[in-house]
Order: C-alpha cells, then structure tokens, then sequence
C-alpha cells in the first residue's frame, strides 16, 4: 500500500479517535466538572487504557481546551447562520444577541466550569479567552461595519475598533451575570434585551 495512503489512513483513525476522546470527556466534564474528572476516567469511559490518551493529549487540560474549541466552532456556525439571514444590521445585531445567549444556555455546565474552576489556571484561562474574544470581536466589527455602509448606524468608521470592544465588554458581562446567576431566567433575559436596546440606541444616535 502507497505510503501517502497509509498516511491518509492513519490520520482518520487519529481524528477519529480525538473526536471521540473529546465526545467522552465533554460528558464527564458536564457531570463531575474539570476537577473531579481524571485522565483515568476518561480513559475508562472510552475502554481504553489512560496511557492511549497521552498519546493525543498530555493533560486533562488539554483535553478540555479541545472540548471548548469544539463547541466555540459550534456556537459561532450557529450564530453565522442566524446573522446571516437577518436583513438590516440592527436585527444582524440583535440576532448575535440572542443566538449567543440561546447556545450558553444549552451549554450553561460548561461554561460555569470555565469560570468555576479554568479562571485560577490563568495560561489556560488566556487561551480560550482569546480565541473565543477574538471570532466574537469580529462579527461584531463586522455588524457595526454593515451598519455604518448602509447609513443605519452613524458611529464613525474611526470610532468602529472602539464600539466593538464596548459592545463586546457589555456582553461579557452580562455572560458573567448569566453564569453565576443561572437560576433567574427571566431577569437574565431582560437584561440581555435591555443592553441590546441600549447599545443599538448609542450606535443610532
């Protein structure tokens, strides 16, 4: 057999079984948290032996990180979808909005462990918040751009780097109030539909 062949072939099964590392972990994570979860249990839920793992990943850390870059290509699929299909740049941006929150609370666990128990490992912590800070600074740039072409929102173009980071900070903390206060749902969502009016009423001045 050619060698790109076995190549090829070799890594499918790699990819394969990283995903199913990864599929495995995620549910351990959900239920016990990053803590309480060993390589070993992981190894076991998988029926393989905790060494075969050091293979792909060399902690538990590393693993979780993976979990966390897979759900963000997710969530952000799904919140390009959403934007995608709204017509003026106020409902693309109220549309981020809202997308974002829905696919957090499908996923409120491990979120709650980013913030539980990932904020004292501040590598790690830096690591995720920058690819995940960096794709959402992004779409909202990409918004507000939308908006000024088409004459919806006045900021200037100079001001555009600085309304981005504004409306990207206000829904971090919002995401923050959300995480450790799950429980008041309905409080939760006024405030998102607040600070969504709010920052698409100054992008409209």
């Amino acid at each position: 057999m050619p060698k790109a062949i076995i190549d090829a072939e070799v890594s499918t099964k790699d990819e394969a079984t990283k995903n199913a590392i990864i599929d495995a972990a995620q549910k351990l994570f959900q239920h016990y948290g990053l803590n309480k979860t060993t390589m070993e249990d992981i190894a076991k839920s998988l029926g393989k032996s905790k060494s075969s793992l050091y293979y792909y990943y060399a902690t538990k850390e590393d693993i979780f990180e993976a979990v966390v870059e897979k759900e963000k290509i997710i969530i952000f699929n799904e919140i390009n979808a959403a934007v995608s299909e709204a017509l003026s740049a106020s409902d693309k941006f109220r549309t981020f909005v809202d997308t974002k929150f829905k696919e957090i609370r499908k996923r409120y666990l491990l979120h709650k462990i980013l913030f539980d128990e990932i904020y004292d490992n501040v590598c790690l912590f830096k690591i995720i918040k920058k690819k995940y800070g960096a794709i959402e600074l992004e779409i909202i740039k990409d918004i507000l751009s939308t908006g000024i072409e088409t004459g919806e929102f006045v900021i200037k173009t100079s001001d555009l780097d600085a309304f981005t980071q504004v409306c990207a900070i206000t829904l971090r903390g919002i995401h923050l109030n959300f995480i450790f206060d799950a429980e008041s749902c309905d409080s939760n969502q006024t405030l998102i539909t607040a600070a969504t009016d709010m920052l698409l009423k100054s992008l409209k001045k």
